[in-house]
């Protein structure tokens, strides 16, 4: 690319443009990113216990809810696609959602050392897809009454003292993968479809960013302050502890996941000096966002065998914290060379291809 006089000698990086030809939302990748890094912190940090520490659960559910801001872009963002075009989205995000449990299974049976949320993953767009192209208010209900609802189901689940269910055959699977897994996707909905309501608001608008902002902060102090309600600390449904599942929970963790994303949006606009600066400094974090299949998934294959040999040694819980510190070094310099020269993640692309279908020709 030939430099222009009075402009950056460094070419912008490729950037893959949304639905309607617009570029990609700088801040929803670099929140993808802090989701992503975060994730590897949990797994790797190392500590005797498993006392919680702020990234454990939380980084889980910022990717939860920024994949229902994903499939709310994929699917038209502010503005639907309309309805002769929504079963060939309706079969992409199917198809995306079958690849996601497959290459999930198989990267939990590689690595044992860590939950990998990727089949349940799969199995929340599945779910998300019975409403994708509800109204706002709509997805808000059904996110409230299942914030509710699901933790109350899950609790009638009979489960062992390791916390997997008693049940057998499909009625074992089905109440793990939607209520009493590790990541369980009936109880993890909400977070979708809050992610959803958000792509469906215009995320380039700077009220939907204030509301995110906002009501993400409101919701993160109801959800961990009801703990210190006459009583909270004997309810379970007002217990905000990471992994549990309870309403607390998921009203704080969602709360700051919104906020997370509604503060980035905002801090990354390019309306401004500072915003455009704040593009440049968190480069490599939206590079790692803007690939988030790829460097999870390379996350899980490398890091089997290195929580083997520390076993061996003698280790506990995660790995020394070099170990970590160089995993997300290595990770954005990957990221920020591989957008720089190439673009999309191999994986991404991978997966885009297999899952395109092809919008159904009208009939003459």
């Amino acid at each position: 690319m030939t430099s222009v006089p009075g402009t950056s000698r460094l070419a912008p990086a490729p950037r893959a443009p949304g639905r309607d030809g617009t570029p990609r939302l700088v801040g929803v990748d670099v929140a993808r990113g802090l989701a992503v890094l975060g994730m590897f912190a949990a797994h790797m940090w190392p500590r005797e216990g498993l006392d919680e520490r702020f990234f454990d659960g939380r980084s889980a559910i910022l990717f939860a809810t920024l994949a229902g801001v994903s499939l709310g872009l994929m699917s038209g963002g502010a503005r639907p696609v309309a309805r002769g075009g929504r079963g060939a989205v309706v079969g992409s995000i199917a198809i995306r959602a079958v690849l996601l449990v497959v290459l999930g299974t198989l990267l939990q049976a590689w690595n044992g050392y860590v939950l990998v949320i990727l089949p349940y993953y799969g199995v929340m767009f599945l779910l998300v897809l019975l409403v994708l192209f509800a109204t706002r208010p709509v997805l808000l209900a059904t996110a409230a009454v299942v914030t509710v609802v699901a933790p109350w189901l899950a609790s009638l689940v009979p489960v062992t003292n390791l916390g997997g269910t008693t049940l057998t055959g499909p009625a074992g699977l089905a109440a793990d993968a939607l209520l009493v897994g590790s990541y369980p996707a009936l109880v993890w909905l909400p977070f979708l479809l809050v992610g959803l309501v958000a792509a469906r608001s215009d995320l380039r608008r700077r009220r939907t960013q204030l509301v995110l902002l906002v009501a993400g902060v409101v919701a993160a102090v109801v959800g961990y302050g009801a703990r210190f309600l006459p009583g909270g600390g004997d309810l379970a449904a007002l217990d905000p502890a990471d992994h549990e599942g309870m309403p607390a929970e998921i009203v704080g963790s969602g709360g700051v996941a919104a906020a997370v994303i509604g503060l980035l949006l905002l801090v990354t606009s390019p309306d401004g000096a500072a915003g455009r600066a704040a593009r440049v400094v968190l480069r490599p974090l939206s590079a790692t966002g803007a690939q988030p299949l790829t460097v999870y998934s390379a996350h899980l294959l490398l890091t089997a065998p290195l929580f083997t040999a520390y076993r061996l040694q003698g280790g506990s819980y995660g790995l020394p914290l070099g170990w970590l510190v160089a995993a997300v070094l290595l990770t954005l310099a990957y990221a920020l060379v591989w957008q720089r020269f190439v673009g999309r993640g191999p994986l991404e692309r991978l997966v885009g291809r297999v899952s395109r279908v092809r919008p159904a020709r009208p009939a003459l």
